[in-house]
């Protein structure tokens, strides 16, 4: 991992390893997911979990990856849904403590999550996508959303969505988060809402809608992380070339950013569902074990704030 972004990974583990916790796989028969569990294990930011689905097919796996299983509990269910829905049951019972997906799909797990009588989601909340990338050429850990869960949020729901990411951030340590509301240009322009509800969701910030952090824009991806471009542009500001959260405008541009750094050498990403009211793990089917892994680390420091 890059010396560069050292302190912040060493804090980030450390915060973890202060409350290891369990977690509820749903069709936990995913090699990614079981290795990054693995991973966690040896991290000591995990001390077990509740591992559902198909159970010959969890134990082979795990034997694949390395994953001892004295510590953890298999359940044989192999419908997704009902494998979902045992593994929220358990987060309600006090069994384990945050959720990661195996290898069924997001509308299955967060059918379980979102289903009222389990109580997962306060009321008035919006559930958003959060991930964290470190990428090698960025000097500090980059928050984005909405890369899986929104499609085409108004500006009510970005308001939701910079809420969620704000608090990833105050849970892990990052007082006063860096926002930068990201569209194709720089300047407003009636034809494009990316940029009229980055402009409201500026104002809406002028008025207090959102303490606790900087939210600035509309800003080009040039202009969030590079103030260099920024200073190209004549572009001034707090975030300019130093966001510490990129909110895309809906889910395509989001989706294809976070997809993209798979092929950035030496970066990482990690990815958490926000506000619930525990941490939900969302990184894709496709992810590396690296990806599961470090989304169990940033739970387990959610958690022990």
């Amino acid at each position: 991992m890059p010396d560069i972004h050292d302190d912040f990974i060493n804090g980030l583990f450390e915060r973890a390893r202060t409350n290891p916790g369990r977690v509820a796989v749903p069709a936990a028969d995913n090699a990614e997911a079981l290795e990054g569990i693995a991973m966690a294990m040896k991290d000591g930011v995990l001390e077990g979990g509740i591992l559902i689905g198909e159970e010959d097919s969890i134990r082979k796996v795990a034997e694949e990856v390395s994953l001892e299983l004295d510590r953890f509990e298999i359940v044989a269910e192999p419908d997704w849904d009902l494998a979902a829905d045992l593994a929220v049951r358990s987060i309600v019972e006090g069994r384990a403590g945050f959720l990661l997906k195996g290898k069924l799909g997001t509308s299955n797990y967060l059918k379980a999550v979102l289903n009222r009588k389990y109580g997962l989601v306060p009321e008035g909340r919006t559930l958003s996508h959060v991930a964290m990338a470190m990428i090698p050429t960025y000097h500090k850990p980059l928050f984005f959303g909405d890369a899986a869960i929104t499609i085409d949020p108004d500006v009510q729901t970005k308001a939701s969505i910079i809420r969620n990411i704000v608090d990833v951030n105050h849970r892990i340590g990052i007082a006063n988060p860096l926002v930068a509301l990201i569209a194709a240009v720089e300047k407003v322009n009636p034809k494009m809402k990316s940029t009229t509800d980055a402009a409201a969701l500026v104002d809406m910030a002028a008025a207090g809608a959102f303490p606790g952090c900087v939210v600035e824009g509309p800003y080009d991806l040039y202009i969030a992380i590079s103030s260099e471009a920024a200073e190209i542009k004549g572009v001034s500001g707090k975030v300019c070339g130093n966001a510490d959260v990129l909110v895309f405008p809906e889910i395509n541009s989001g989706n294809v950013f976070y997809k993209s750094l798979k092929f950035v050498p030496d970066s990482w990403t990690a990815a958490v569902v926000g506000g619930a009211s525990i941490p939900i793990l969302l990184p894709s089917r496709a992810d590396s074990a690296m990806t599961k892994r470090m989304s169990i680390v940033l739970a387990a420091a959610m958690t022990a704030a």
